[in-house]
């Protein structure tokens, strides 16, 4: 009888001991995953990560929240979301992608850029992340402070200096794990063929290559869209029919869209409410390109912007139309624009 009473009670107690573990990264991962939509997905993880208090988990947690994030473009709580899981002390969490902390920074310069936030991207830049020992992070940093340059650039002598530090990276073998990125940002600025020719040459499988061919697009972030280009008066290539936008893994190449031929539809998909055409330092430049859009039947404004360390942008908007085509309308006329949720 005693066995019997002492076996029920260490049943008892593993099955309390069980229910009392708290949500694990994977299990938080997988639960998000069957949400109905992405937005979904991320309501719920923020609803869970306060009751996260293993360190591992919740950095992990944090990461999978970016990556949403990043995908559904809202670069600006991905950043900060990468940012917090990079803080977090804590190692791997069981199931769930391995990455360092200084893998974590570069996410969130990454994100950073794309919204472009240079600010934010030098801050991160200037962390402990650039006392990095490891080459590969070392080359990405020194690509990330040209991307910076870029998005600064507010006239062609700008891009002078970052060109000619690009050019410089090709000839540098320890920038070669970046060297497809180097290529590509060299082409946009320039349209050179010799850049283009370089990359299908040496990368002819790469997401570059597939770009400079014009059978994928750049996905569509500010950094891209915005950048000073060099005597060019031209818009990106058009996206080829049936392909769809997706995210590359950023730690292999820019974010770009693979060839496919099939559409995809995301009925629960976040709807943008206006198009953003323009961001600039002057606010006269803004004004003028605001005049251009009104004079081809575009009702545009501008909308002041002031970051946190006290720089003054003016973004050049159009409202979205309730049946949610102002972008392709925009694109037609010659105007290239990005989503506003």
């Amino acid at each position: 009888m005693k066995k019997l009473t002492a076996l029920l009670l260490t049943t008892f107690v593993s099955s309390l001991a069980l229910n009392a573990q708290e949500l694990t990264a994977k299990q938080l991962s997988q639960n998000a995953v069957a949400k109905k939509s992405p937005e979904k997905a991320i309501e719920y993880i923020n609803s869970q990560l306060p009751s996260i208090t293993v360190p591992a988990e919740k950095r992990a947690a944090y990461a999978f929240l970016a990556s949403i994030q990043e995908t559904l473009a809202k670069y600006s709580d991905a950043q900060k979301s990468y940012a917090t899981a990079a803080g977090i002390a804590g190692g791997d969490a069981q199931g769930m992608p391995k990455k360092s902390s200084e893998r974590l920074v570069l996410d969130a310069i990454r994100c950073a850029l794309s919204e472009g936030n240079w600010e934010n991207a030098e801050q991160y830049m200037n962390s402990a992340v650039r006392n990095s020992k490891n080459s590969g992070i070392q080359a990405q940093i020194k690509l990330y402070e040209q991307w910076s340059s870029l998005c600064k650039a507010q006239t062609q002598t700008d891009l002078i200096e970052p060109i000619a530090m690009l050019k410089a990276y090709l000839q540098i073998p320890a920038m070669e794990p970046i060297k497809r990125q180097v290529l590509l940002t060299l082409w946009f600025l320039t349209s050179e063929r010799e850049f283009s020719d370089a990359l299908v040459k040496e990368y002819p499988k790469s997401a570059e290559a597939e770009i400079v061919a014009g059978k994928v697009q750049l996905y569509p972030a500010p950094f891209w869209y915005f950048t000073q280009r060099q005597n060019i008066d031209k818009p990106l290539n058009t996206i080829p029919e049936k392909v769809v936008v997706e995210k590359v893994s950023p730690s292999e190449t820019v974010a770009a869209a693979p060839a496919t031929t099939e559409t995809k539809t995301e009925t629960n998909a976040e709807k943008p409410k206006k198009q953003q055409l323009g961001l600039f330092r002057d606010k006269e430049n803004a004004r003028n390109f605001v005049s251009q859009l009104n004079d081809k039947g575009f009702t545009a404004y501008v909308q002041e912007e002031k970051r946190s360390s006290g720089s003054v942008y003016y973004s050049v908007l159009v409202d979205e139309n309730s049946s949610g085509t102002m972008c392709d309308q925009l694109k037609s006329a010659g105007f290239e624009c990005y989503p506003v949720f």
